[in-house]
């Protein structure tokens, strides 16, 4: 990367090979396999690196056009998808889900257990579409909570999202599980975004693949981001975890194969991408909601998904966002950096895929930054590459 480029948009380049030099150290040491970081500011790249392997074994190099599995990075995209619908006056975002989507009016909260048995009673107030965008639905996944709490085990036992069926399939199995809260109580991570991807479906009338296709990647140049990799499987990066040894060993996927298309459009965390990929649409965002000329979303909208949507009130099922951020649709917001421990501007914003993979957008600096690797952390372990690297990127900045 020319010197030149970072100095003109306000970066030091010195200060911005410590981003790489860091990352190298995680992968020398035998802790990451490969490494690949992108930050742009006012929409040129000032820094870009790829460090370690794509296959550790094989020793073949992470290359810049490698695919990634990103996991819940869907889930920023499919909410973009969405919010085009909302601009044509498909919905609004206190509309009741159960307009659209009828299962979601047939769920009922889980007040306790009795005997073994579920003891349930209708929610206090409706399930809004803005209460799935923004996880206050009452939903749950099933493998990130408490597996001792009954509502996460029968989410679990469900197999709500299993590869082969539907999104359309999936629902009247959705209507058969209860909610843990009533909605709007708490905040906790879910299968809502999966949800909002079969009303995409119901609202278009076209399969949501497709719409993703229509709506964002071909207006975005995303060529390298879908369900599933056919030729290009030789770029996808292997998925690596730590065995109890400590070492790094190959795992498979929790979602299955990418080799070939699968019923489940999971627009919560079916995504493939490439790091160029996922930075143009961060940088349409950062935009306010264009690129190169192309309109996806209006800037108004942009505002709306980066904006905080919690009532002060809410508390949390599980884990909360982080310390010093908020929800606004689909992306975590930063409202206190002094909180968080981090140097963006306030606003930022944001989301994570389960293999360590991030993107953030900072609309006060005009940053975008991306991160992507292939790493599954073993339960009650994090490496805090996420935050390391936005903070390595800020303290780059000279102005």
């Amino acid at each position: 990367m020319s010197s030149g480029i970072a100095e003109k948009h306000g970066f030091s380049s010195p200060r911005l090979a410590r981003i790489t030099a860091h990352m190298r150290r995680y992968v020398d040491k035998g802790i990451l396999p490969g490494i690949a970081t992108l930050v742009s500011r006012n929409g040129e790249i000032v820094h870009q690196s790829a460090v370690g392997w794509a296959d550790v074994a094989a020793r073949k190099p992470l290359g810049a056009d490698a695919i990634y599995r990103i996991y819940s990075m869907s889930k920023p995209i499919t909410v973009a998808a969405l919010l085009t619908l909302f601009e044509e006056g498909r919905f609004q975002l206190d509309d009741e889900a159960a307009r659209y989507l009828p299962e979601l009016g047939r769920m009922q909260v889980l007040r306790g257990m009795d005997g073994g048995r579920p003891v349930l009673s209708p929610p206090s107030r409706p399930m809004t579409v803005r209460h799935l965008l923004t996880h206050t639905a009452g939903l749950t996944y099933g493998m990130f909570g408490d597996d001792t709490e009954p509502g996460e085990r029968m989410y679990a036992e469900s197999g709500l999202l299993q590869v082969d069926r539907t999104l359309e399939e999936m629902m009247p199995l959705m209507a058969e599980l209860p909610l843990l809260f009533d909605p709007g109580e708490r905040w906790n991570y879910s299968v809502s975004i999966d949800v909002l991807g079969r009303l995409i479906e119901v609202l278009s009338g076209e399969p949501f693949d497709a719409f993703l296709r229509e709506r964002v990647f071909e207006p975005l140049g995303m060529a390298d981001t879908g369900f599933w990799v056919s030729e290009d499987s030789a770029r996808l990066a292997t998925l690596y975890s730590t065995a109890p040894d400590g070492r790094l060993t190959p795992i498979e996927s929790p979602g299955g194969p990418y080799d070939a298309p699968r019923a489940l459009l999971s627009g919560g965390g079916g995504l493939v991408s490439t790091i160029g990929d996922y930075w143009r649409f961060g940088q349409m965002l950062v935009n306010g909601g264009v690129l190169n000329g192309v309109r996806v979303l209006a800037p108004g909208t942009i505002r709306l998904m980066g904006s905080n949507h919690l009532p002060a009130h809410i508390r949390y099922y599980g884990s909360p966002p982080h310390v010093g951020y908020g929800f606004g649709l689909g992306v975590r917001v930063l409202r206190n950096p002094v909180a968080a421990g981090e140097l963006c501007s306030a606003g930022s914003f944001g989301w994570s895929g389960l293999a360590t993979t991030n993107a953030w957008v900072d609309p006060a600096a005009g940053i975008v930054g991306v991160i992507m690797m292939q790493y599954i952390s073993p339960p009650e372990t994090t490496i805090p590459t996420e935050i390391e690297f936005r903070n390595l990127t800020y303290q780059a900045l000279t102005d």
